[in-house]
């Protein structure tokens, strides 16, 4: 059958050939096109929601989708091509299909833009917080340990964001001991403490307090006291009601030496009890000495600095090695 309307192809549409067909098409455009924007986070409104991640895309699609075109064509693709100078039209293109016959259609259409904080901007800007975690030490002064962890946390977060926008950091506030740092999400608490906990030795206490009632339901914060064991090698600790020289750490525990015996302890980090650990505030002064002879089970060592002899019992087989000095013994320095 020959198209009615052009004589010439053959007609594929209600007797009518495809290049007539789509001289019947007829694109609705909407009349406007708007959106509020949040001028701190650049967070787009998209219906009744907030747009975090790929707002743009987001936007594009709810705005466009109000275009319409007749039977039998179907929309295939919508896309916002660019803004005016002004910022106040926008060109849209559309393209659409007839049996895999794919053609596009351009329009201008005017635009406008509000700027409105999104809820997520205001709770940071009203120091909003579910919870809190105080990084502190067990020295009562602020360490690099601890400054790392807390830098560990906000990184944490800040990756996070990119994925969730309830993930934020309302304050961070150094502490005379520590560091305090509100989140607006508790899970993020919550994941970070179990975290630090399988990484570090440290010890993790979570409680909570009422803070009010929201949605009809009460709600709590959460404070997450992370205290990191973070003594120097060569500190003197009681753990047990013993005295030891600390050594260093490992991922499982403690290495320590035990002042009354010259015997070295490691101490598993599952069943170290850091309430039973305490510090005198001694610490042993490391120095290096050169092994001079090895003979019957003993060393024979003299001090780099002084150089002062002493003989210890064991054979060292190194030519150097670092010694702790307490009380006037020497104990060996072992390192993390």
């Amino acid at each position: 059958m020959i198209c009615i309307k052009c004589g010439k192809r053959e007609a594929v549409f209600k007797g009518l050939c495809n290049e007539c067909t789509w001289e019947s098409a007829v694109v609705e455009s909407p009349g406007s096109v708007s959106r509020i924007i949040c001028p701190k986070c650049g967070a787009i409104k998209v219906g009744n929601a907030w747009s975090h991640n790929h707002s743009e895309a987001h936007w594009e699609r709810k705005s466009l989708e109000t275009f319409r075109i007749n039977e039998p064509f179907r929309i295939t693709g919508r896309e916002v091509v660019g803004f005016n100078k002004r910022r106040d039209f926008i060109d849209a293109k559309i393209t659409a299909s007839l049996d895999g016959d794919i053609r596009e259609f351009s329009f201008t259409i005017p635009y406008s833009e509000d700027k409105i904080s999104c809820p997520t901007c205001n709770k940071i800007t009203g120091s909003y917080f579910e919870a809190k975690v105080q990084i502190r030490g067990m020295t009562g002064k602020v360490t690099d340990k601890m400054v790392d962890a807390g830098k560990k946390l906000v990184e944490f977060v800040e990756n996070n964001r990119t994925r969730d926008h309830q993930s934020f950091i309302s304050k961070v506030e150094d502490v005379k001991d520590g560091v305090d740092i509100y989140l607006g999400k508790r899970k993020d608490g919550d994941t970070f403490a179990k975290n630090i906990k399988a990484r570090e030795i440290c010890s993790v206490v979570i409680s909570n307090t009422l803070a009010g009632v929201r949605e009809g339901k009460q709600f709590y914060r959460f404070t997450y006291m992370i205290r990191l064991f973070d003594y120097e090698p060569g500190s003197i600790l009681f753990v047990n009601g013993r005295k030891y020289i600390f050594q260093g750490t490992n991922a499982n525990g403690l290495n320590i030496t035990d002042v009354e015996k010259g015997r070295d302890t490691f101490v598993n980090r599952k069943g170290l009890d850091l309430t039973k650990v305490t510090a005198t505030g001694e610490i042993a002064e490391k120095r290096r000495f050169m092994v001079i002879s090895r003979n019957n089970g003993e060393t024979e060592l003299m001090d780099r600095q002084n150089y002062s002899q002493t003989t210890i019992k064991g054979e060292i087989t190194d030519d150097e090695v670092d010694m702790f000095i307490l009380d006037g013994q020497l104990y060996k320095a072992r390192g993390e």
